[in-house]
């Protein structure tokens, strides 16, 4: 199923009915069925669907270990502005900046951004990147933000 669809299926349905077809693409390895079964658990549209941050966060860092771009941003804003959890815009940092990675535009970014509003320090900024390249480097595996 292509992503088309599956953005088809979560809008058309409502997300107990989308649950039950996604969760088998997402079983399969779709990053797409990941990431919306991570956003459905997070921040529900409609009443089928309770809150389950476990769920979503599952859902999410295996989408973005699968190469799903808007998993990693998806991560890095719930990190800068959700009340999901408590706010750490280094975090949220480090989630832009592995976009940028991927993007392979690192001189330009939403990282840059959450730099400016949260005034992270230099410190703050090397050990973000620090953790993005070591975690790139490990396909995800093995780093702290994925476990």
């Amino acid at each position: 199923m292509n992503e088309e669809e599956i953005i088809s299926i979560f809008y058309s349905k409502s997300h107990f009915e989308a649950y039950k077809i996604l969760i088998t693409l997402a079983e399969n390895g779709n990053a797409v069925a990941q990431y919306f079964l991570g956003s459905m658990h997070l921040s529900p549209i409609d009443q089928t669907i309770e809150i389950n941050k476990d769920k979503g966060f599952m859902f999410l860092k295996i989408a973005a270990k699968n190469n799903h771009i808007p998993a990693l941003e998806y991560l890095g804003n719930i990190f800068a502005y959700s009340n999901l959890v408590e706010s750490n815009p280094q975090k949220s940092h480090t989630y832009f900046y592995l976009v940028a990675l991927k993007q392979n535009s690192t001189d330009i970014g939403y990282h840059q951004i959450i730099e400016d509003e949260f005034k992270l320090s230099q410190a703050e900024i090397k050990e973000s990147i620090e953790v993005a390249l070591e975690c790139m480097k490990k396909n995800f595996d093995n780093c702290y933000l994925f476990n």
